[in-house]
């Protein structure tokens, strides 16, 4: 059992956080001085509380995350005239804060929902869905917002600084300037002003997938924040660089550690947008020449202008470079001392200390756990190594959304 007073490694954190003794407290659970709750929803409002219930999610950096929540049918608490077939929604909440928030619908291309199994032991349940990532996920990008099919513009091209042309998508087509029947109620959007310069156009494409390219392309993230009302806040700004605060030492932090170093995939990169044959538009990145040249192309032709092409190829290299990971995995104790939403966020770059070496790594997914006798918001650092599964299914609905746009 750990002890009370414990700093987080070597120099972990400035202010050296300090965690209690634990409280072992079933009804509710409490876990290194946090009291958990899963609260149960309908329409957004809370109906009822799993306290016996096992909560598994993840959330991701400008991806889809998802949850599962099971248990013992007979242990769930409703208020009077609700039932399970009632949830729409769960939310972890900590001391009051709520953590994370999930929806009972299908998880991007694969299948979430409710499953109950009866047992000799009485009856189980399974609730399932993507975290709040879907609230973007359920719009696509007219080309011109203000109008149904068919339009008369092919693209909807924004330019500017990255955030402010990320929060345009997202209030033109679900939020308070999108056309009535399509405005997500409680949506709101804070734009940091923050990002590269640049155009970008949206044809057609799942709105989620258009703010995270925007996002991706122009250095800044997209965070979405729910309320205890339901209602939905995007934050578009740039990552925080924590590496010289938040700093996370092998000395009793750090579990399964493991070093990763991936030559690059690519060195020289060819990106095709609109037109065809000798009319089409093309950019380059890269310089590598003999041996060392990799190429690769990719089809960009839902692009529109010549700056959103040279800026897909410019990422595209980025991401396809060779790189040094640091994986590892928090121990339940450091876990309790780095607080999600204030010692990092998702996309911040925190640092990682092995021995007498220190790297620089991103918080790209954040996984939260909420059991019998443990619990934890717990950051995945390093480049989060993806569900196979999942990344096959969202490759393939990529490439028919991107038939789809085509022939559109």
């Amino acid at each position: 059992m750990p002890v009370a007073g414990r700093a987080i490694g070597a120099g972990a954190i400035a202010g050296d956080y300090q965690p209690a003794v634990v409280v072992a407290a079933p009804e509710p659970p409490v876990y290194y001085g946090y009291v958990y709750t899963i609260d149960l929803c309908h329409a957004c409002q809370r109906i009822g509380e799993a306290p016996a219930g096992i909560f598994d999610g993840v959330m991701r950096n400008l991806a889809a995350g998802e949850w599962r929540l099971t248990g013992a049918v007979d242990a769930l608490n409703f208020q009077p005239g609700f039932t399970l077939d009632d949830v729409d929604g769960v939310r972890v909440v900590r001391d009051n804060e709520l953590v994370m928030a999930g929806f009972v619908a299908p998880a991007g291309s694969g299948v979430a929902g409710l499953d109950v199994i009866d047992s000799p032991d009485g009856p189980t349940f399974t609730l399932s869905g993507p975290d709040a990532w879907s609230v973007l996920a359920s719009r696509i990008a007219y080309p011109s917002p203000a109008t149904g099919p068919p339009w008369a513009a092919s693209w909807d091209v924004r330019t500017g600084q990255a955030s402010s042309v990320a929060a345009g998508y997202i209030l033109a087509n679900a939020g308070a300037s999108a056309h009535a029947d399509r405005v997500i109620p409680g949506l709101s959007v804070v734009d940091a002003h923050a990002g590269l310069a640049g155009s970008w156009s949206g044809r057609l494409q799942p709105l989620d997938q258009l703010v995270a390219r925007v996002c991706r392309e122009g250095s800044i993230t997209c965070r979405l924040k729910v309320g205890f009302d339901g209602s939905v806040v995007a934050t578009l700004a740039a990552p925080v660089d924590r590496h010289s605060t938040v700093v996370i030492s092998d000395a009793g932090d750090l579990t399964k550690i493991e070093h990763v170093r991936i030559p690059p995939s690519s060195t020289f990169v060819i990106a095709g947008g609109q037109g065809a044959l000798n009319a089409r538009t093309f950019a380059f990145a890269g310089t590598a020449t003999g041996a060392a040249r990799r190429e690769t192309f990719t089809d960009q032709t839902s692009l529109s202008t010549v700056t959103e092409v040279q800026q897909s190829a410019t990422s595209t290299l980025a991401y396809a470079g060779s790189t040094l990971t640091v994986r590892a995995e928090l121990s339940d104790l450091a876990a309790a001392g780095l607080i999600f939403g204030y010692h990092y966020n998702l996309g911040d770059v925190v640092t990682i200390e092995i021995g007498d070496v220190r790297y620089p790594v991103p918080v790209e997914s954040v996984t939260v756990h909420v059991g019998t006798d443990r619990a934890f918001v717990r950051p995945v650092l390093g480049d989060a190594t993806p569900n196979l599964v999942t990344g096959i299914i969202r490759d393939v609905a990529d490439l028919a959304a991107r038939f789809d746009t085509q022939i559109a």
